[in-house]
């Protein structure tokens, strides 16, 4: 019987899936289809960076960030209005 091998690396490995799916769950939400969110997870914390297209874009984007996994959110996203054909 294998057993697996526990190392410090899985908690880094669940913090870069946890974040693509996070990232992924802000891109496909309605109301922040015209939004730019990068999603980063560093000591615990997730870092939403990048551009909402309102307050209340920012806010849901928090919100659903803060749910999907009990860690604290910081959300410095700067509300801009956004082109997609830029």
């Amino acid at each position: 019987m294998l057993f697996p091998l526990f190392t410090s690396a899985a908690p880094a490995a669940n913090s870069v899936a946890a974040g693509a799916a996070i990232k992924c769950l802000l891109a496909y939400t309605h109301g922040l289809e015209d939004c730019l969110i990068d999603v980063e997870i560093a000591d615990g914390v997730i870092m939403l960076t990048g551009t909402a297209s309102s307050q209340q874009a920012a806010r849901d984007a928090t919100s659903l960030a803060a749910d999907f996994t009990s860690k604290p959110v910081i959300c410095n996203l700067q509300v801009a209005s956004v082109s997609r054909f830029a």
